[in-house]
């Protein structure tokens, strides 16, 4: 008896783990999103029901000792629908402030998103979120560029379009930032992006810890 407790013991603290996703990351000054079957929210207008800000705010123009515009370039623009030039994004975006959060809550799990990422800095966050509301996986500023290029730079060089794809479906997604600030723009999210996985191991464990239980329930038979 003792021994099957302590495999559940153990199984039970693996679990919590394998929820963690695997997420696969790219950049590119000027890029669009890498799925065309994706949500665009540009966040031009009133606030979108989807997004809660906590000491984040839909700006416009710059600021610059808290917030600076997201940089335009190359199809970024002419993909969202903006007639804007090269050049700093005049159309209103998210600006997260320190030690504030844009929380994105979707009303189905996704596995991509996307989103024009402004003056990257290297302490930027963004944080995936199962249904569950289980962390399953975290994006900062330096796994999307090298270090060096992850300093806040407002220009062309410093805003990149990043396409995030998980393994894991989330359903929510938070922007935070401990300092000033993180911009963000011209957001896209897809669901059924990957193909049907195998089995987890999650849920092979499940089946183990019910073996288990049948053992067990049979030997106090």
């Amino acid at each position: 008896m003792k021994r099957y407790l302590r495999l559940i013991a153990i199984l039970a603290l693996i679990i919590p783990g394998l929820a963690r996703a695997q997420l696969n990351i790219t950049a590119e000054v000027g890029g669009i999103p890498d799925v065309g079957s994706a949500t665009l929210l540009n966040f031009d207008g009133s606030k979108p029901s989807l997004l809660t800000l906590t000491g984040a705010y839909l700006v416009t123009g710059s600021d610059a000792k808290i917030y600076e515009a997201p940089y335009l370039s190359g199809s970024t623009a002419a993909f969202f629908g903006d007639s804007s030039a090269d050049g700093p994004d005049t159309s209103q975006y998210v600006a997260v402030e320190a030690n504030g959060s844009a929380t994105l809550n979707f009303s189905s799990p996704q596995d991509y998103f996307g989103l024009l990422w402004g003056s990257l800095d290297q302490w930027n966050e963004l944080q995936f979120y199962n249904s569950r509301g289980a962390l399953i996986g975290s994006v900062l500023g330096t796994d999307v560029v090298d270090p060096s290029e992850a300093d806040g730079d407002p220009g062309v060089n410093g805003t990149y379009y990043v396409n995030i794809t998980s393994s894991t479906p989330f359903s929510k997604v938070v922007a935070s930032s401990p300092l000033n600030s993180f911009e963000f723009d011209d957001v896209a999210f897809a669901s059924s992006v990957l193909p049907v996985p195998e089995p987890t191991s999650s849920a092979l464990i499940a089946w183990g810890l019910g073996i288990i239980f049948l053992v067990i329930n049979r030997k106090r038979a």
